[in-house]
């Protein structure tokens, strides 16, 4: 009887540690697996995301593409002095006298999207879309904010411009640190693709359903014969015939991502863009293994993020906890903080930084300044 006790005891000892065994195991296989797939993508050091840009081949032609498209805006007028005066002042008073502290928390995990608008894989770009997404581990939100990019303000070491001007300057580095300093918050890491990845990630999930309507068709056919001639296409290849509930195809849902003549100018793009990344995010979740396996091989090589290996890993083993989040959308600047002006030939956003930084750290951190 007690050498049954102790043979008993001895089993009920190695059962956890049996299952221990298996979980490190599975672990072990899990991780195997995911770092095959991470190392598909370009990931870049933090030392190179903060390095320092100026005077570089990257920046200089930041600065043709940039003057390029002052002149082709330089037609209208810009607006009266005073006003331009104005939306100085407010970008000064932000960068030099403010109060308001970068914020940092060490619940919050802050992750900016970027998605360039390069003509060519891999080529000098503005950055067309901005999505700073924001983790709150501790209220258990994410809050996706947009930046729009016509936002007037201080780009560091540069002239004051639009927002989308940073990352054609200095690239992430200096997007990042436009950022963090005039929004007052700790931007902890970014990925980026551009228009061509775009479309492949669309394409990849087969299509994304949107309601189109009669005026968006000519714009979005304008932005598909664009593409078409990049890319040696038909010039009418894939243009969209009647409005309604349609099937998307990558160009087509990037014509409709890009399209700001049609509805309140950016305001109503940075809209359009989250519809987009919505339907992705639907797609994505009803992909088998396989699907899944295709996807990954397509879109992670052509994704450029300074996240580590660890924090990737550590983002994927967190995604069952993050699908019962609460997500919030909104966009910078919100209403009644902002005056559209035109200065320098350029169209442009003078916002009140007070009152949109207030906003921003009240929705992401959960309290205001």
């Amino acid at each position: 009887m007690e050498e049954l006790k102790k043979l008993l005891k001895k089993k009920i000892i190695w059962i956890p540690l049996l299952i221990l065994t298996i979980l490190i195991s599975f672990a072990g296989l899990t991780y195997s697996i995911a770092h095959t797939y991470i190392n598909k993508m370009n990931i870049v050091a933090d030392a190179e995301t903060v390095a320092p840009v100026t005077e570089n081949q990257y920046a200089d032609s930041g600065e043709e593409l940039l003057q390029e498209e002052e002149e082709e805006e330089s037609a209208l007028p810009d607006s009266p002095q005073e006003e331009v005066s104005s939306a100085e002042e407010m970008i000064r008073s932000n960068m030099q006298e403010s109060s308001i502290p970068i914020l940092y928390d060490e619940d919050v995990f802050n992750v900016l999207l970027i998605g360039g608008d390069s003509r060519k894989a891999g080529g000098v770009a503005r950055s067309d879309a901005m999505m700073l997404v924001s983790i709150n581990k501790k209220s258990k939100k994410i809050t996706v904010t947009s930046l729009l990019r016509d936002i007037y303000l201080e780009i560091p070491g540069k002239k004051n411009n639009r927002l989308n001007a940073a990352y054609a300057l200095g690239g992430a580095a200096l997007l990042l640190d436009t950022v963090e300093q005039n929004f007052k918050v700790k931007v902890d890491k970014y990925a980026s693709i551009d228009f061509f990845s775009f479309m492949d990630v669309v394409d990849a999930v087969g299509g994304v359903t949107l309601e189109v309507t009669q005026e968006e068709i000519p714009v979005i056919n304008k932005y598909i014969k664009e593409l078409n001639l990049l890319t040696g296409q038909e010039e009418e290849k894939d243009f969209l015939t009647i409005p309604g509930t349609l099937l998307l195809n990558g160009k087509q849902a990037l014509g409709y991502s890009r399209n700001r003549y049609v509805g309140n100018a950016d305001f109503e793009r940075t809209a359009r863009q989250r519809r987009v990344l919505e339907q992705i995010f639907h797609q994505v979740k009803n992909l088998n293994i396989l699907e899944l396996k295709k996807l990954f091989d397509i879109i992670l090589p052509q994704i450029t993020t300074n996240l580590s290996e660890g924090e990737i890993f550590t983002l994927l083993l967190s995604l069952p906890s993050f699908m019962n989040y609460d997500i919030e959308q909104w966009s910078i600047p919100m209403a009644n903080s902002y005056t559209s002006l035109r200065i320098r030939g350029m169209a442009v956003l003078g916002i009140d930084f007070e009152k949109n930084i207030s906003e921003l750290h009240r929705r992401a951190y959960g309290h205001a300044e």
